[in-house]
């Protein structure tokens, strides 16, 4: 059997194939992020995922997961499995790779993750070939939720907000400067906490003070990222996240205004990295 695992830091879905590629058994987890967790605390996860299909029948686990970009962060993960699957063959990759599978799957193509964080790359068809860097959400992070978080609590804080939308922030969030502050700045995680106050966008998209941030956001993103790459302007552009399958209409708009194509966008990539691993 094959398992194709991809982990972000608050989830991770395992799903499981039989030898004639059907869908034997699908479960969630805590996210693995090797910042996060050790080795024994992926291994006590895994012995929970697996424990009713039989460890011994897994002869393969390709895991992708959010900050599995070094030998060393994913020789944790390796490590953790490995104690759990002996005799099972443990590929562990970035969640970007899982991006660029997921939706150009043999093609060349710019994958993007527009999630709590963002990121990029080109793919060659079969593997990255240049990344901008992803600098985190205090120095980088543009177009995703901890972007619009952050570019929302500034225009509150700024009283910049029409008087409309301040009032229904207001109602909405009912907190002050000091909590934002403490939040940001203090308590772990800055970058959900930002990052949860995206929401109020797609529940107010429809005005044009929204909407004008929302296309400044994902300009940002276009800018930054994706026009510094040299195949952009002869591939799809490809996202997947929750930001991106939200705003991809605003998404489309952004990459027209550069002379670029929108291609696959998605919410979440496991359903199309496993028809990837099994077609391939």
């Amino acid at each position: 059997m094959i398992c194709i695992a991809e982990s972000g830091s608050t989830k991770t879905t395992w799903v499981t194939f039989d030898a004639r590629g059907r869908e034997i058994d699908r479960s969630q987890s805590i996210g693995l992020n090797p910042f996060f967790v050790n080795s024994d605390e992926v291994a006590h996860m895994a012995s929970e995922v697996f424990a009713q299909i039989g460890n011994e029948k897994i002869s393969t686990v390709h895991f992708y997961g959010a900050s599995c970009s070094s030998e060393a962060r994913n020789k944790i993960i390796a490590d953790g499995l490995k104690e759990v699957l002996p005799n099972a063959q443990i590929f562990v990759n970035h969640d970007l790779l899982a991006a660029a599978r997921a939706t150009c799957k043999s093609k060349a193509g710019i994958a993007c993750i527009l999630g709590t964080g963002s990121n990029s790359c080109a793919y060659d068809g079969l593997d990255i070939v240049d990344n901008v860097p992803a600098l985190g959400y205090a120095l980088g992070d543009e177009g995703s939720g901890t972007a619009f978080g952050r570019r929302l609590l500034q225009g509150w804080l700024y009283r910049e907000m029409p008087p409309e939308i301040e009032k229904a922030f207001n109602e909405t969030y009912n907190t002050d400067k000091e909590e934002v502050l403490i939040n940001t700045y203090n308590k772990p995680k800055p970058n959900r906490y930002l990052a949860s106050f995206a929401k109020f966008y797609s529940d107010y998209r429809t005005h044009r003070y929204i909407q004008n941030i929302i296309m400044e956001v994902l300009q940002d993103f276009v800018d930054r990222h994706v026009v510094k790459y040299e195949l952009a302007k002869s591939v799809e552009i490809n996202f997947v996240g929750s930001i991106a399958f939200s705003f991809r209409d605003e998404l489309s708009r952004c990459l027209q205004q550069r002379g670029l194509r929108l291609g696959l966008v998605i919410k979440a990539p496991i359903d199309e990295l496993c028809k990837y691993h099994i077609e391939s």
